[in-house]
């Protein structure tokens, strides 16, 4: 299947049509029950959108840089950053409550519809870069690379739930750096680290090549 800027044109305005629905949806909530229990929506839905506008951007600039480059370096990092975001707002399903505001299936399709759109966002986003790793080395190799942009992206999930890291705190509370240390420094020793950080992994691994199976356009040209 090749990937034509048509076909991603698509992809964004389906992605911004269920994205719009969402907060409409929020608002609805709000509205009628005077309460903003998920006020959280519209975060970490641009959050989402946050990591692929990076992976574009860094793709765009590697027609242009070398990927070794300062300026692709940081935006590498900064999409590393932001990309798991995408996957964590599976995590959000421990909001949905029974609740005398309104009907708890309403809340479940809310956080549902947030879940859809942040994976589709995240797996897209990844694919971006996927595609770039496969002009510069061979598939197993990028594939591979891939897999440990996984795993990174699955511990700071479990970072961001467990120790309520977010990626601001990387510029605004560097000192919480040392907790994050100490997990990776004895990850046996966390019993719970390893539990959420490999199921995770294995969640967003096997979606993600069940994603590329059927998105998979072919080994594109060098530059």
């Amino acid at each position: 299947m090749n990937l034509s800027p048509g076909y991603g044109r698509r992809f964004l305005i389906a992605a911004g049509l269920l994205s719009l629905t969402d907060i409409v949806l929020f608002d609805v909530r709000v509205l009628l029950t005077g309460t903003t229990r998920y006020s959280f929506i519209p975060w970490n839905l641009a959050l989402a959108w946050v990591g692929l506008l990076l992976a574009a951007v860094l793709v765009r600039n590697l027609r242009r840089r070398r990927w070794l480059s300062w300026q692709n370096g940081l935006l590498s990092l900064l999409w590393l950053a932001f990309l798991p975001n995408s996957w964590y707002v599976l995590t959000d399903f421990i909001h949905v409550v029974p609740t005398a505001e309104i009907s708890q299936l309403f809340d479940i399709v809310l956080i549902s519809l947030l879940v859809f759109i942040g994976f589709g966002l995240g797996f897209a986003s990844l694919f971006l870069v996927h595609r770039e790793l496969l002009r510069r080395f061979k598939p197993l190799k990028s594939y591979a690379l891939i897999e440990i942009v996984i795993l990174i992206a699955s511990f700071a999930i479990y970072v961001g739930r467990d120790l309520r890291w977010n990626t601001w705190d990387v510029i605004s509370n560097p000192g919480a750096l040392i907790n994050v240390s100490n997990n990776i420094a004895d990850p046996f020793g966390n019993p719970r680290a390893v539990t959420v950080t490999g199921l995770f992994f294995i969640l967003i691994s096997v979606l993600y090549l069940a994603f590329w199976i059927f998105t998979y356009p072919g080994k594109p040209k060098k530059r």
